[in-house]
């Protein structure tokens, strides 16, 4: 049979070769058949540009599990993975269904993947830190490139990332993509930052940039119980679809601080502007927190502040997103998170801010007005005090008890802090 050489404009290039590998089956061509070959266009960098593809229809049902390891196959630095992949869908396309040897070859692959995938987000700062930040990484484009997505909900802060074959610049709002920098090595960081922003000119109106394909690291609860640290379950946070509420809220909103704080806050969940920023406590409730808790002589900076729930909860009227309080369903899914955060962190005092952050934590129903102002030992041994969430004071109607709930919740934070001489 005559050679088909089978181009694709760069590592990444999924959409090209799923369009291509759609038209060799629909003519049942052979593997031995095809060389694939990555020939960049010119238009690969440009800011814009269309691109025209082969629409051939397919017919094959690909199991939703094996579509995933195939992402992942796709994104590793396996040499003929392209050869590979499309072996797969000839075999399903004869069988009806994926060989065994592809499904353990293409695990142990997505496994490594994983592992590169997590070690590359923990790679980049919390939102806290607000200014541009240069993050440099030796991983292949098309893993880099497997992230375009996930990377942006991890931090929203603006950043630049930086290999020896690619450079991804993200300024909060939106990603560019660029060839790599002469050396990255040589030069430091605040030198590099502008050369990439200069490099970097492809934006997703860009067709070739459209469609790659992301691999997520789905995290079940055994892998949140084993996460060795709290950067490593950052990492792991950043697609938890543990329940619902990932496919409304626009990111999981994680806990930030120091990760030997020893001092924990522990509220209920992200609202709107925590979930647009990714940062917990930024919204009015967050900005009256870090008022009494400075007050209180604490400083945000020293301490480790999260939610129960990681996701935002809400009902859309119109052009607003209503808080709508965490059921039992999204408590218990989310579980696992706060306990991992407390694991991992050992904090000598939990503050738990509210009814939800409190039950959370206590594992049972829990009255804020009959518990609050006094420490108790938690299971662990370290010391517990529940107080009011910073929104409660918000929705006092009264100029006067919101005075003296208000003086209450900064006597409540100075209690916690006093607890740690």
């Amino acid at each position: 049979m005559q050679s088909i050489t089978a181009i694709l404009c760069s590592p990444s290039d999924f959409m090209g070769w799923r369009s291509l590998s759609r038209d060799f089956l629909n003519r049942q061509v052979a593997a031995s058949a095809i060389h694939w070959s990555i020939q960049e266009t010119d238009s690969l960098y440009a800011p814009q540009s269309k691109r025209i593809l082969q629409n051939a229809p397919s017919s094959l049902k690909i199991p939703r599990s094996f579509g995933r390891l195939m992402s992942s196959v796709f994104a590793s630095s396996t040499p003929d993975r392209f050869d590979r992949l499309y072996r797969a869908l000839a075999h399903i396309q004869q069988t009806g269904e994926p060989s065994r040897a592809d499904l353990q070859d293409f695990e142990q692959i997505a496994e490594n993947v994983r592992a590169q995938i997590l070690a590359l987000r923990s790679a980049f700062p919390e939102n806290r830190v607000k200014d541009w930040q240069v993050i440099k990484t030796d991983y292949d484009p098309q893993l880099i490139d497997s992230q375009i997505g996930p990377l942006g909900r991890l931090r929203t802060a603006p950043w630049a990332l930086l290999s020896d074959s690619r450079t991804l610049c993200w300024d909060g709002q939106d990603y560019r993509m660029g060839p790599a920098l002469p050396d990255i090595t040589a030069s430091c960081d605040t030198d590099l930052l502008p050369q990439a922003l200069q490099i970097a000119t492809a934006t997703r109106a860009n067709a070739y940039w459209q469609g790659l394909g992301t691999v997520h690291v789905a995290p079940t609860s055994a892998d949140i119980e084993q996460s060795p640290s709290l950067t490593a379950l950052r990492a792991l946070a950043t697609d938890c679809s543990l329940c619902d509420l990932c496919h409304h809220a626009t990111r999981t909103v994680f806990g930030e601080g120091p990760q030997n704080a020893d001092l924990l806050f522990v509220g209920e969940q992200p609202g709107d502007q925590e979930d647009l920023q990714g940062r917990p406590f930024v919204g009015p409730a967050g900005q009256l927190f870090d008022k009494a808790f400075e007050e209180a002589q604490g400083q945000r900076h020293e301490a480790w502040v999260s939610n129960a729930v990681k996701h935002f909860k809400f009902v859309q009227k119109g052009n607003r997103r209503i808080h709508q309080k965490p059921g039992s369903v999204e408590m218990n899914a989310c579980s696992p998170w706060i306990s991992a955060e407390r694991r991992l962190l050992q904090p000598k005092v939990t503050v738990m801010l509210g009814v939800t952050g409190a039950s959370a934590l206590l594992g049972r129903p829990v009255t804020v007005s009959r518990e609050r102002s006094r420490l108790f030992k938690l299971e662990d041994g370290s010391l517990g005090l529940v107080t009011v969430h910073p929104s409660y004071l918000l929705r006092l109607p009264d100029e006067d008890a919101k005075t003296r709930e208000y003086i209450k919740f900064v006597a409540d934070l100075r209690m916690a802090i006093s607890a740690l001489a």
